[in-house]
């Protein structure tokens, strides 16, 4: 029992100076709180050439209108519009509705 305790004496001995060097200011430091902020350097990229954008333009063009069918291209771009369906129009479309209220209200069914 009195080994152990010695020991216990012995490495209280040897942990508290340790414990206080931790609680220590680093060596070199004022104490106060110095906060630094590191500046980072902007990457500004080269402005491209006249020539480069519109190449880049011109491919961009090429290859939008490559995907798309060739008679769709002259139709959006054609000043004349194709009419409607008559099937969509809005008179079809409230009649069909007013019928179908019409029957429902008088009990019919088609």
């Amino acid at each position: 029992m009195n080994a152990t305790l010695a020991l216990g004496v012995a490495l209280l001995a040897a942990a508290l100076p340790l414990t206080a060097a931790a609680q220590s200011a680093a060596p070199g430091s004022t104490g106060d709180l110095e906060l630094q902020r590191k500046q980072r350097r902007s990457v500004v990229l080269p402005k491209p050439s006249p020539d480069q954008v519109r190449a880049d333009a011109d491919r961009a063009v090429s290859d939008f209108a490559a995907t798309r069918a060739p008679g769709r291209i002259v139709r959006e771009t054609s000043p004349v519009r194709p009419s409607p369906r008559p099937d969509l129009d809005y008179d079809v479309r409230s009649g069909i509705q007013r019928d179908r209220v019409n029957d429902a209200l008088r009990g019919h069914t088609k």
